[in-house]
């Protein structure tokens, strides 16, 4: 896995296959006649056996919760640590760190359609604790290509309060509420409620926010942001 918080040395990325897009003229791409122009990308994984992960990172987040006051970015109420997260050390930290390298690497192979390639990889991530009536404010991450969140602890939510918690993206196209389209679906919100285990991957770009969490317990996550350099394919 790169290194966290720094540049990796070059090393081809690694998961499962994922099929890239045809390009414009190839018989792939004719034999589709609708054009996708501009589609956004949000990938989910989630982690088998991931319980003694969860159980581990959820010890380290609330001990460093108790030692530390909290960040102040886009969190209402609620804790956040700092961005070093990858630097904390120990087993559980390093788990995750592969976790990340590996979605990464689907991401970028369902984007240019290979894993034939090197590059280097900067990872930065934090730890969130929301309580009962916190919140995320929408924003993006600027600097970025690729951010993330892997859910550790969704506490024990209000089943009456639905979505409750849940990480919610704008759709990014300003003017796509214009016109209302009858009979054809339209969104400007795009909603997922996570599980324990789940890690999530998107444009570092799309806009998103956490809605309020209603229940008891705590409720942890962690994030992370992802900056590509150097990449090169390998021929």
């Amino acid at each position: 896995m790169p290194p966290a918080d720094s540049p990796a040395a070059d090393s081809p990325a690694a998961g499962s296959p994922a099929a890239g897009s045809p390009a414009a003229g190839s018989p792939a791409a004719e034999a589709d006649p609708v054009v996708r122009a501009f589609p956004t990308p949000i990938f989910r994984h989630l982690w088998p056996d991931s319980g003694d992960l969860n159980a581990g990172l959820r010890e380290l987040v609330l001990a460093r919760r108790a030692a530390t006051p909290s960040a102040s970015r886009s969190n209402v109420g609620g804790w956040q640590s700092s961005h070093d997260l990858m630097t904390w050390g120990g087993p559980h930290v390093a788990r995750l760190g592969r976790y990340i390298n590996e979605a990464f690497g689907a991401a970028m192979e369902a984007q240019i359609g290979t894993r034939a390639f090197t590059c280097r990889l900067a990872v930065t991530a934090w730890a969130n604790v929301n309580l009962d009536g916190d919140y995320n404010r929408h924003h993006t991450h600027a600097n970025n290509h690729w951010s993330g969140v892997y859910y550790v602890d969704l506490g024990a939510p209000d089943p009456a309060v639905v979505p409750n918690g849940a990480i919610e993206f704008l759709d990014p196209r300003p003017a796509v509420g214009v016109y209302d389209l009858p009979g054809v679906p339209g969104y400007s919100t795009w909603t997922l409620q996570p599980q324990p285990g789940e890690m999530l991957l998107f444009p570092a770009w799309l806009r998103h926010g956490v809605l309020p969490f209603r229940g008891r317990g705590t409720r942890v996550s962690l994030a992370f942001n992802l900056r590509v350099a150097d990449l090169k394919l390998q021929r």
